[in-house]
């Protein structure tokens, strides 16, 4: 196991001189704190940070693996930060990156790109990941500030959510405006089915007094084709 008190401390201090430290947008301190940690403990072959925003989660995780492959995709890097060396910034969409020199069985992928969760999922199925990062998992009791309209639905708590199992069509407020997104079953089954195993992390809130909603593992049960023989390490 991982030294995670030496690992927080020292996680700590670097947080203090980054230029992250003041936003009330984006990664903040919890959540930045467990990708460090998660990548240090993981050891993955490449990061696939897909969200890049103002650099964060790009230097959390870079600042825990040296040396390892971070790749942070964005279809517009302005309003970067920060430029962490050791960090690929990619102004496009990662499923049009290739990744023919990296191990993708191997990789951690991280989605705050405020993408349909279900898609990012089956892009990282088809692609051999097993090991992912969902931000912005809410619950059906939370998600309307994040919907995006719902283009950004479903969310994978959705695909565990039972009490949706009779329901046809969510509907609520947003703008104003009354929004709807139909569910369908057929493909929620589909997505439900391609993972593994999935939990959240434990919520620091109560001891930093940020607070945020704790980030989603999953655990895929990859049905693309293999990228290495080798066998995925780690899990959700």
């Amino acid at each position: 196991e991982p030294d995670t008190r030496a690992g927080v401390g020292r996680f700590y201090d670097a947080y203090l001189g980054s230029p992250f430290r003041d936003q009330t947008g984006g990664s903040r301190f919890n959540n930045l704190l467990w990708l460090h940690l998660l990548a240090r403990a993981s050891q993955p072959s490449v990061v696939i940070d897909s969200g890049t925003y103002r650099g964060a989660s790009a230097w959390a995780f870079a600042s825990a693996v040296p040396g390892c492959p971070v790749l942070s995709f964005d279809l517009d890097l302005g309003p970067l930060l920060l430029r962490t060396p050791g960090v690929t910034y990619l102004e496009h969409d990662w499923t049009t990156n290739s990744f023919k020199c990296h191990v993708l069985s191997r990789a951690v992928a991280y989605f705050d790109d405020h993408v349909d969760q279900g898609m990012r999922l089956m892009q990282a199925v088809e692609r051999g990941i097993e090991r992912i990062v969902f931000d912005d998992d809410f619950p059906i009791t939370s998600f309307a500030a994040m919907a995006l309209d719902g283009a950004a639905l479903p969310k994978i708590e959705f695909l565990l959510d039972a009490s949706l199992a009779d329901v046809n069509e969510l509907t609520w407020i947003s703008g104003g405006r009354e929004r709807r997104w139909p569910l369908d079953h057929a493909l929620m089954a589909h997505l439900r089915s391609k993972i593994a195993s999935t939990e959240r992390l434990p919520n620091t809130s109560l001891v930093t007094g940020v607070h945020q909603t704790p980030y989603r593992l999953v655990r895929t049960s990859p049905s693309g084709p293999s990228q290495s023989a080798e066998p995925s390490a780690g899990g959700a």
